[in-house]
């Protein structure tokens, strides 16, 4: 079903299960044409005004470009689109792999000091000691839904390289008793300034992969890995777990794992949550969302660094990523930093409904559909609108199949609330096409639907775009200020320009840039488009 630019979507799609590691193609027309404002294509040189450096700090080295490419120019009119490339893999930087042996291991530390060692992480099977945040009773793990609490605020928790699957080798954060009186008091503490980090020994970090036993009991069948505040009988959120941080650890699913309800990651009633170097993927087995925010949350959902990859699917939809509007901070922001979300499946790269939502750095790309199916709908769908920042960031998308969506960006196509904040800015960023067409009607791929019916400013500027052709629709064709339109030779396989045009914004030296894979740089110049 063609679903006009100018409506709501809507959500008849059809499920793919075709696993793709994405890249992304080129074609071209030949000349570089323009939005208003048009930048002359020069070669004033790459002007690296500072060393980058990555989130760690660390220098990044600029690999140089890409050999020459002779793409054919003529795809608006001939319709030849190369194939899609992986990522130039010399640009590549390598993120630890999913551990495939060892002993599961998880140290408590408290203060620089370890109190405790454990072999389980927390689920369904055991129970600890009351009065045990000392740590003295190690033989269940430390986040298992009651009783009892085992942790303090400020504590560190270091997660080392093996398989974590089995009904005692998920996550549960939120509400816990520390003994029985407190019990009878009907007293809960909540988790804060907790982190969960894993360890990176000899190239391998954890994996949580879901069992054939599916989410525990005690992440209430939902994921496996559950967040949760303290609420109330009606569900209102009384106290949120707050300042909570996972970091360098993959979630993945896999095909002999059994039911999981929501997503492999569940937030329902966090303030201020930090997901940081990890990979949420293959969900798509059990049609759901990589990542899940109900409205209970709120502060800042960041993600940094994290690669979200296959999941989504028919039920719902799902998506890789899905985050509500909050219903109890007017403020709610979903941040992404430096990721990567490709190949969700029937669902969108990014859906969030946040009252703002921040996409800095990252790379959003889709993955061509098989005959007769469809892969993602859209890229970024923002359908509350509220503020939207989107720079700095390559949009690839193609062919995804009849019943999907031709836009890799959407802004306030659903609800228009003028109780909230309303913004958009969409800059620096790179929109790459990889067909004239996104399904077999012949409906035009294009790079934003940003609803009429929008409300507060909105400024597209100093984006460049590749692989798109003109259909004669003013909203199709809109590219705003600044732009610059060239072909696939133009660019190289880092989706960087191989001649940079500095007639960007001034304000976009020092933001969040990108470099693969699922890395963050500091820009130093401000070409146009999403690299310096």
């Amino acid at each position: 079903m063609y679903i006009s630019p100018f409506h709501q979507p809507i959500n008849s799609l059809v499920l793919v299960t075709v696993f793709v590691v994405l890249s992304a193609c080129g074609g071209g027309d030949g000349n570089a044409s323009s939005g208003n404002m048009a930048p002359t294509l020069t070669q004033p040189g790459y002007d690296a005004a500072a060393p980058e450096t990555d989130t760690q700090n660390q220098p990044i080295v600029e690999e140089g470009y890409s050999s020459p490419t002779s793409y054919a120019t003529d795809y608006c009119t001939g319709g030849t689109y190369p194939e899609q490339w992986v990522w130039r893999p010399e640009s590549v930087q390598a993120s630890p792999r999913p551990a495939t042996s060892g002993m599961p291991k998880i140290t408590h530390i408290r203060n620089g000091v370890v109190i405790a060692t454990y072999a389980s992480l927390g689920g369904d099977v055991g129970r600890s000691q009351p009065d045990n945040q000392s740590g003295a009773d190690n033989s269940v793990g430390p986040f298992r839904r009651n009783p009892y609490t085992q942790y303090q605020s400020g504590d560190v928790f270091e997660v080392y390289p093996a398989v974590y699957s089995g009904p005692d080798m998920q996550i549960y954060i939120g509400p816990n008793i520390a003994n029985d009186a407190a019990y009878n008091a009907n007293h809960w503490g909540v988790p804060s300034n907790i982190t969960i980090r894993g360890v990176t020994v000899d190239g391998q970090r954890p994996v949580i992969v879901n069992p054939p036993s599916g989410a525990t009991n005690a992440n209430y069948n939902q994921a496996l890995v559950y967040i949760q505040g303290l609420e109330s009988s009606s569900g209102e959120v009384l106290t949120p777990s707050s300042n909570i941080t996972i970091e360098n650890i993959d979630i993945v699913d896999s095909p002999t794992g059994g039911f999981i309800g929501k997503a492999g990651i569940y937030v329902n009633g966090a303030a201020n949550l930090t997901l940081r170097n990890m990979r949420i993927a293959g969900f798509k087995q059990h049609k759901i969302n990589g990542l899940f925010g109900t409205p209970n949350n709120s502060g800042t959902l960041l993600l940094e660094n994290v690669e979200l990859d296959s999941n989504g699917g028919s039920s719902g939809p799902a998506h890789n990523v899905y985050i509500n509007e909050s219903a109890v901070d007017p403020n709610f922001t979903f941040k992404v930093l430096g990721s990567w979300s490709h190949d969700s499946d029937y669902g969108h790269a990014l859906k969030s409904r946040a009252q703002r939502t921040i996409v800095e750095g990252s790379y959003l790309s889709g993955s061509k559909a098989a005959p007769g199916s469809q892969t993602e709908a859209y890229l970024l769908d923002v359908p509350n609108g509220g503020i939207l920042i989107a720079r700095n960031n390559i949009f690839v998308k193609g062919y995804s199949g009849n019943q999907s969506n031709g836009a890799s960006i959407t802004f306030g196509v659903e609800r228009q609330d003028p109780t909230i904040a309303w913004g958009a800015t969409i800059e620096h960023n790179t929109f790459v096409a990889l067909s004239r067409y996104y399904d077999d009607a012949r409906h035009h791929l294009y790079p934003m639907f940003i609803s009429d019916k929008a409300l507060g400013p909105k400024h597209v500027n100093h984006n460049v775009y590749v692989g798109y052709c003109p259909s004669g629709d003013p909203m199709v064709d809109f590219r705003g200020d600044n732009a610059l339109t060239l072909n696939f030779n133009e660019i190289d396989q880092s989706f960087r320009l191989r001649s940079p045009i500095l007639t960007g914004a001034e304000h976009i030296i020092g933001t969040t840039g990108y470099v693969h894979k699922t890395h963050s740089v500091i820009r130093a110049t401000r070409t146009l488009g999403a690299r310096d």
